[in-house]
């Protein structure tokens, strides 16, 4: 169950951690305008999105304690 959980977890985070990456690629100054590969940055285009996956990934692994 809670792998299940952590799955469906992280497929819901997927649109959010790509907003979240476009956002502090812009934040961080990079150029939306340029086609050229020499402006690319790797942290905000694939460590945030990325990180925040596996993150909610994680948070649905845990188990959650049974409330009475």
């Amino acid at each position: 169950m809670s792998v299940t959980r952590g799955l469906i977890f992280s497929s819901v985070s997927i649109i959010p951690a790509m907003i979240l990456g476009l956002v502090s690629y812009i934040i961080l100054g990079g150029v939306t305008s340029s086609p050229d590969s020499s402006d690319f940055m790797y942290g905000p285009c694939y460590g945030v999105p990325f990180s925040i996956i596996i993150i909610s990934f994680i948070y649905g692994l845990k188990e959650q304690p049974e409330l009475e």
